[in-house]
Parts: structure tokens; C-alpha cells; sequence
């Protein structure tokens, strides 16, 4: 097992001369065993050893014990020693959060806070190939994703160092066999033994299974987990020029936009990559309720044929398509309830959405814009009014014969489902359709040589 460990230690490049490193023990086999062989290492590489432990408070004096072997241990190895208790029933109750759950937050708290206190270059935990080849089969037990099933990493970031796991070239049998060679004591945790959690269930009689039929399962899975990262990682870093395409929001209110047909464009694998890194940027970190369905539903979405649609994921995410565009956003949507103002000539008009419309007399050249209107002041009675659309509106479009429903146009212009029943629609007193605002104009224009005319000017909230 030594050499094995020494020649994974610096394939990785886990530890170098003169680092202070932060040892997780337990009392258990695992972390006994890690603690000693550092130890081994400790003058050689003029190391720092700090063994880090937690009284989960989980099994009364028992558990205490622990604390106080893993110090007495620490005594006569002439290794430093720090110890805590944690309160885990509490923070279930505080929390919501299952047993394991919590024991793991508080104990990684910790570990984190003895990083920077002791401004360590590592934490190293006793993880080994039996525990890598477990969590691999329980990731693929909960995921159909790729990136979910890459079982435990060698080392990474954590804190101001990185957590190495030196034994993950090791299986529990050999760590046995070690414990025995150096007659060393233990301490042994009967909840490892029970079948209640998942992970003991695999422990207890799958991977015995797997290792009966393949002896050296344990490091195919370590090779297996090797390979994901690193084909992983050169997916997510391709999924880059996906994200270029994208537009992430600065804004206190995260949202993400895209371009259906420009996301499209892009291999499937890199549009599911793409996906994911999208929900880790809202999210935070990838939540645990994401599944393969609901990226099954996005592709589905980028697929239908209709122009609107919309899905609703955990914690309020909803994603909108309109037409060629995705809308990632937690934002509530705002429904505006209908209205109708009259809108008083040589006054501005403020909508609900922030907008203004202005309404003045115009003589002489003019010329039109999508935001501006001009109108023989002959043919409209006034008041005028600015109102929502209704049930069978249509206009009589300048150059048109006949008239066109609003409905049509809304549809023609691409316009989101969820704008339409807000859009500005201008009347006069008759209920004659003058104007859809920015979209399509009716009502007389025939010369500017005979005024007055009526002129209308929006501004839409962000030029306001």
C-alpha cells in the first residue's frame, strides 16, 4: 500500500516540503491509518502535522471518547491536536436538514475555520477506493448526468489550501492490513455498520459484489473518476463558447438571455454543458432537485415549434421562450391589471409599466418613427385614450384596405404572450384605433400643408 499511496501523492501533486497540513481523524480505521502514514512522511518532507476532530455529539459518552483517543493518539505521536464539539440535533431542528447533512456542514465549518486560523496548505481526509467506488455508485443511483458521476476529487480547492485524499489509492482491505502491520489501536463507529443510509446499504452488500466479481473494482473506479473530470473539464471549458453567446445579468436580480436559434447552433453535448453552467450561475451551485427530466424539458423547449412557452423549476426559477428568446429568471412576473386613461392634449401620460406617452399639436414638417405618431387632427375626436387591448380589437392600417385584428399583429411582430395584455393601444373618443404603439399606425395622414396636426411621442421606461 505504500508505494501505491507515495506514487498517488505525487501524481497529484498533494503534498510538498515544508506544508502545514490539517489531518480529519476520527478514531476510525481510515483516519488512524492516514494520520500515521503522514507521520511517516513528516520528517522527510519537513511537514507541519495537525490532526482536526469532531464530536458529532451523536452517540453520547461514546463519541466523546472518540474526541479524547484521537488526543491521546495525537499525544503520543508528538502530533498538534484540536478538537470541537457540535451541536447537530440543534441545527437539524434549525435547518430542516437531515442527520448526515448536518453533521457534515458543521464539521466542514471547522475544518474550515482551522484552515485559516492555522493558515494551513491542506486538509487531508481519509477517504479511500472502497468510499470513491460507493460514491460513484450512489451518484449513478441519483443521476443520469455525467457531470454528477464523477465520484470524489483527488484534491481541491477548500478554504485558503485545497482537501487531498492521499488514499484513494487504497481499498479498505489494505488499510486493514496496514492497521495490523503496525499493531496499531482504533476506534470503531456502529453506526458505520447499519444498513439505515443509503451509502452503509452499498457498503454492506453491493460493493461486496462488485469486489467479489472484480477484485481491483475499487481502482477502476478511481480511473473511471480520473477521466470524468478530466473529459469533464475539457466539455465545460468548449461550453465556454456557448456562454459567449449568452447574456448573464449584472443586476441584483439574477437573469440569464439567449438566442434560441444561436444556442441551437451548438453540438447537443455543449448545449446540455452549457445548460448546466447556466443553473450553476443562478443557483449558486447546482441544486440537488435538478434532475435529468428537467433538462430533458429544456431541450424540449428549445425544440417546440410554438412561440411562446415556459418552464417552471425549483425554488422559483421560471424559464420563458418568446419566439427567439430564453428568458432564466427567479423575477415574479408583474401582472399589470387592464387600463384606460385619457390622455389630455399638451400632457404626458405615465403607464403602469413606467412608460410615458405625450399628446401635443403639431404644425409644419414632421416626419414619423416607431415611437413617434402623426395624424390629420380632422379626422379624430378627442378625448383620446390609452388603453389596453380588448377581446376583438382591430385598426384600419394606413395603405390597408379593410382592417386587421391587434391579436394578428402582436403575432406578426413576434411580441412575448406576456407583453400583449399590457401594450399600449391608442383611440380617440369613438374608440377608433389610431395607434399600437411602436408597432402598427392607423387613423388619416395625407398632407403636413393643411395643420394642425396631432402628434404622439412614447418613451418606454428605460428612456424615461
Amino acid at each position: 500500500m505504500d508505494h501505491a499511496v507515495q506514487t498517488f501523492i505525487s501524481k497529484h501533486q498533494m503534498i510538498q516540503p515544508h506544508q502545514t497540513l490539517l489531518v480529519a481523524v476520527s478514531g476510525g480505521p481510515d483516519s488512524v491509518a492516514l494520520l500515521h502514514f503522514l507521520c511517516t512522511m513528516k520528517k522527510s518532507f519537513s511537514l507541519r502535522l495537525i490532526a482536526v476532530s469532531v464530536d458529532h455529539q451523536l452517540r453520547g459518552e461514546e463519541s466523546e471518547e472518540d474526541l479524547r483517543f484521537v488526543e491521546s493518539l495525537c499525544e503520543e505521536w508528538g502530533v498538534e491536536f484540536v478538537g470541537t464539539s457540535v451541536d447537530v440535533q440543534t441545527y437539524k431542528k434549525d435547518t430542516g436538514k437531515g442527520t448526515q447533512e448536518a453533521a457534515r456542514e458543521l464539521r466542514y465549518a471547522f475544518f474550515e475555520k482551522m484552515m485559516y486560523a492555522y493558515e494551513a496548505d491542506a486538509l487531508a481526509m481519509g477517504h479511500h477506493g472502497d468510499d470513491q467506488a460507493e460514491t460513484i455508485l450512489m451518484q449513478l443511483m441519483r443521476s443520469a448526468r455525467p457531470e454528477a458521476v464523477q465520484g470524489m476529487p483527488a484534491s481541491r480547492p477548500f478554504a485558503c489550501g485545497k482537501i487531498i485524499r492521499p488514499f484513494l489509492a487504497a481499498s479498505k482491505n489494505q488499510i486493514a492490513s496496514y492497521l495490523e502491520a503496525q499493531a496499531l489501536e482504533v476506534r470503531m463507529d456502529p453506526s458505520n455498520e447499519e444498513t439505515e443510509y443509503t451509502r452503509n446499504a452499498i457498503r454492506q452488500y453491493l460493493l461486496p459484489f462488485m469486489k467479489e466479481n472484480n477484485p481491483q473494482f475499487h481502482k477502476h473506479m478511481q480511473v473511471w473518476s480520473e477521466r470524468a473530470r478530466e473529459e469533464r473539464s475539457y466539455i465545460n471549458e468548449q461550453a465556454q463558447k456557448v456562454l459567449e453567446t449568452v447574456h448573464f445579468s449584472s443586476n441584483v436580480e439574477k437573469f440569464v438571455q439567449l438566442s434560441k436559434q444561436t444556442f441551437k447552433t451548438f453540438p447537443l453535448a455543449l448545449q446540455r454543458t452549457a445548460f448546466h453552467l447556466i443553473l450553476n450561475y443562478l443557483y449558486v451551485n447546482q441544486n440537488e432537485d435538478i434532475s435529468y427530466l428537467h433538462e430533458e424539458m429544456f431541450m424540449n423547449l428549445l425544440n417546440d415549434e410554438k412561440p411562446n412557452a415556459s418552464l417552471d423549476f425549483p425554488e422559483g426559477l421560471k424559464i420563458i421562450r418568446a419566439y427567439d428568446d430564453i428568458t432564466f429568471s427567479f423575477a415574479k412576473v408583474q401582472e399589470w391589471k387592464e387600463y384606460s386613461y385619457i390622455l389630455e392634449m399638451e400632457e404626458e401620460l405615465q403607464l403602469p409599466d413606467g412608460s410615458q406617452i405625450r399628446a401635443d399639436w403639431f404644425s409644419g414638417d414632421g416626419t414619423e418613427d416607431a415611437y413617434t405618431y402623426l395624424c390629420d387632427s380632422h379626422h379624430v375626436k378627442l378625448p383620446l385614450v390609452v388603453r389596453t387591448r380588448q377581446e376583438g380589437d382591430r385598426i384600419r392600417l394606413r395603405g390597408m384596405n379593410g382592417s386587421k385584428k391587434v391579436k394578428d399583429i402582436f403575432i406578426d411582430q413576434k411580441i412575448p404572450a406576456r407583453l400583449r395584455p399590457t401594450w399600449p393601444i391608442v383611440t380617440d373618443q369613438t374608440g377608433k384605433i389610431l395607434w399600437v404603439v411602436g408597432l402598427k399606425k392607423g387613423g388619416e395622414r395625407t398632407s403636413l400643408s393643411s395643420g394642425p396636426w396631432l402628434r404622439l411621442h412614447y418613451k418606454n421606461k428605460a428612456d424615461t
